[in-house]
């Protein structure tokens, strides 16, 4: 069966899915989540969804996705924790650390590959299928071909987005968000800087603002591939939201053919929360018309154009045929020339026909008054139904009484009466009340009302399988019972909840125990030196005193020959980004391990089955984050002889301190803010420019000035000049100069190279 898998940033988003057709839903604790900003759930309201969801056969998959610090292993671990005492169905994980410390020591949670991982071939599929992941999450970039294909991969589950708000850059390799406003998409906390304005051939627009995916038309398409979950975006959304879109593609799944349902179902969606739509590259790859490059946020469902606007009094009024009902109070949006948001306002009064009503119906001709703050609107501009009252009140679910679904520790109590006193004892822990008891006209009847009293245990997180009592032929009034049994429960509550805590901190306390850095007082020696390019001519003005500094030399091939005066130097870089499409890659790959290449660098974890035969001495580069001592542990026992430390990392000393030579930092380079299959050029002219797919511009927004480069029709954004960060990474054994994407003259790269030399050297005097 393929599962319709729906999101939840809050425990009401998590019932609207259920009520509306979900297969499973997927959400996020207050910590580690992609979504940090949306309310998330609580340990406790986990629980509680977890055993409503499993009481209908529906799953639950937790958002543990965010790259950690070491610092943050402590917190991790409780949060896994959680999820395991929640017994959710599956965790969805980015962080190679995250997933060490799963398999280590949370084996029963069943680790799922997020789409930060950005998998995108069938390489990264089997890669992680043998590091034991059972689901991967794969890049909403890949076409219909390419999910097919990867759908033959046996051994692991395929999960695709069908529905929702897109990034422009593959997800997981963005760093515009961390560097330019210090909140990192990688830690759940993006601006979304993709949806300014940014200046380019000579016109400001918003090139880097995606539409919306709706996959309406290819979701049978998508099922029919092998594809085990469709997944629906959306966990900053309301659960009106929700229910909405898992109502719509519940009802595609199940065959509805009523072209009228369908439309709307998805009217109301788009009445709800909607940015203009795409299928992405599905079907076909046109990356003209994936961008809504005038405008941002929500429009909602169109409902015609202005007319004429006319004025009645001190009251302006638009004029247009509406293509669907609009009621008095619902939300209206108007796109006017170069702003680049909606003007907005309630519709406080309707007419038609010159009469005022409450209701204008599909097709009729109404006049909404415009309110007084209202600028010049245009005749022909685009009219929107924003928010209705009828969509509002569409989408009714029930709750469960949550209390049901509480989780609950079984007990067996045993309660005896006595002529002075009434004494409970349960968990090794007793509760007496005094009094002065008499004979029960029927001793029945007193055991009857005496087990029924602590059979109630509602709210006490407690349940008493037995209740054996004895009253010695005695009767105890209720009220008396009820003090005795309320006494009881909170002792033993108590009791369970002090040895639950003693044991999850003896528990945690193992595992950082066992995950505790070694303490190293060896000094650092002095560093070796890398240089890393994809265009090797840059390595033509380097003298043979500058090779003696240079332990390496990383470059993707590209057929030219590399001007390297020791060949045993050279190590080649696959790409981050290595679709089934860049055949000349793969072939310039293939052919270096034909003829007996033994080093290489991979950027994604498809590398490693891209060099699994080749017995290749790997490292790691950036996009694999290593941010943290676990990630770093991972790669090693993967077989990495180095990996690159992620420059999002607060304090790599640690990392430089324990693994020496096997950890590199970066210490100049042109860190990517975008990669992306779009391309903005085509976007603005919507039309292929044919630049031979090789272009380098620049741009501008709020942020500065950039530099945006197409290599082979892929585009890579990049700031507006390359950083140097020798301070940061002091104290690194291998450190690594990029001269990567922009266009570097030679000799000033060699200049580059000496400066940094001579900086690090001057360090360490």
């Amino acid at each position: 069966m393929t599962e319709l898998l729906a999101p939840a940033g809050d425990i009401e988003a998590g019932y609207a899915a259920l009520a509306y057709g979900a297969d499973a839903v997927y959400l996020g604790l207050q910590s580690f989540s992609a979504r940090a900003e949306a309310t998330n759930f609580t340990p406790e309201s986990l629980k509680v969804f977890t055993a409503y969801a499993h009481s209908l056969n529906k799953k639950v998959l937790v958002a543990v996705n965010t790259v950690f610090f070491d610092e943050e292993l402590p917190a991790l671990i409780d949060t896994l924790a959680a999820v395991e005492d929640a017994r959710a169905d599956g965790v969805i994980v980015q962080d190679l650390g995250t997933a060490r410390i799963i398999k280590k020591h949370f084996p029963s949670l069943r680790l799922h590959g997020s789409t930060q991982m950005a998998v995108h071939n069938r390489e990264g599929v089997e890669a992680l299928r043998d590091l034991g992941f059972k689901r991967v999450v794969l890049a909403r970039e890949l076409t219909l071909d390419e999910i097919r294909d990867i759908c033959t991969v046996p051994g692991i589950e395929k999960e695709v987005f069908i529905h929702g708000a897109l990034c422009y850059c593959y997800s997981g390799l963005c760093l515009f968000s961390a560097i330019y406003a210090g909140r990192s998409a990688n830690r759940g906390k993006c601006v979304y800087p993709c949806r300014e304005a940014f200046g380019v051939d000579g016109e400001t627009k918003h090139v880097f603002s995606m539409k919306d995916m709706a996959q309406s038309e290819n979701v049978l398409l998508l099922k029919e591939a092998g594809v085990s979950a469709l997944k629906i975006e959306g966990r900053k959304k309301s659960a009106l939201y929700v229910a909405a879109v898992t109502d719509y593609y519940r009802a595609i799944l199940d065959g509805e053919k009523n072209k009228a349902v369908l439309s709307k179902k998805f009217a109301a969606i788009r009445t709800i929360f909607s940015r203009p739509t795409t299928s992405l590259y599905l079907t076909k790859a046109d990356n003209r018309k994936t961008t809504d490059i005038d405008i941002v946020g929500h429009r909602g469902l169109p409902l015609g154009t202005v007319e004429r606007t006319k004025k009645a009094g001190d009251i302006r009024f638009i004029r247009f045929k509406t293509a669907a009902p609009v009621a008095r109070y619902d939300g209206i949006q108007i796109d006017l020339p170069d702003e680049e948001r909606p003007f907005g306002f309630s519709a406080e009064r309707i007419k038609t026909g010159g009469r005022d009503v409450f209701e204008a119906g599909a097709g009729s001709v109404a006049d909404i008054a415009l309110p007084p703050h209202a600028p010049f609107i245009p005749d022909g501009a685009p009219v929107y139904l924003a928010s209705a009252s009828a969509v509002k009140s569409a989408y009714p679910y029930a709750k469960p009484k949550e209390s049901d679904f509480e989780p609950a520790v079984p007990v067996s109590v045993s309660v005896s009466f006595s002529e002075t006193a009434l004494t409970a004892s349960a968990e090794g822990v007793s509760e007496t009340v005094e009094g002065t008891f008499s004979a029960a006209k029927s001793v029945e009847t007193a055991e009857s009302s005496a087990r029924k009293a602590f059979e109630k245990a509602g709210g006490t997180g407690l349940l008493p399988t037995t209740v054996a009592v004895e009253t010695n032929g005695l009767f105890a009034p209720m009220s008396a019972l009820n003090e005795l049994r309320r006494g009881l429960y909170e002792k033993v509550s108590a009791l369970v909840a002090e040895r639950r805590a003693e044991n999850a901190a003896k528990r945690k306390a193992a595992i950082l125990a066992a995950e505790k850095a070694p303490t190293v007082s060896v000094k650092a020696p002095a560093p070796r030196f890398i240089v890393k390019t994809d265009h090797p001519s840059v390595l033509s003005a380097f003298t043979a005193e500058d090779w003696n500094n240079i332990a390496e030399v990383v470059v993707e091939p590209d057929g030219d020959k590399i001007p390297c005066p020791d060949i045993r130097k050279i190590r080649f870089a696959l790409p981050t980004v290595l679709r089934a499409s860049d055949a000349l890659y793969r072939k310039r790959i293939a052919g270096l391990i034909a003829q007996g290449a033994k080093k290489f660098e991979i950027g994604n974890i498809g590398g490693l089955t891209f060099l699994r035969d080749a017995k290749a001495d790997v490292s790691f580069d950036t996009p694999l984050y290593v941010a943290n001592r676990q990630a770093a542990l991972h790669c090693l026992e993967l077989g990495a002889s180095r990996f690159t430390v992620s420059p999002e990392t607060p304090d790599p000393s640690g990392l430089f301190a324990e693994f020496g030579d096997k950890a590199c930092a970066v210490v100049y380079d042109d860190p990517v803010l975008f990669v992306s299959e779009t391309c903005p050029h085509a976007s603005l002219a919507q039309k292929c420019l044919k630049c031979g797919g090789n272009r380098q511009d620049e741009m501008t927004s709020r942020y500065g000035k950039f530099v945006s480069v197409m290599k082979n029709c892929r585009h890579f954004l990049l700031s507006e000049k390359p950083r140097t960060r020798v301070r940061e990474n002091a104290g690194a054994a291998v450190m690594r100069l990029d001269f990567v994407l922009r266009r570097h003259d030679p000799e000033k790269a060699v200049e580059t190279f000496r400066k940094v030399l001579v900086a690090v050297r001057s360090q360490m005097i």
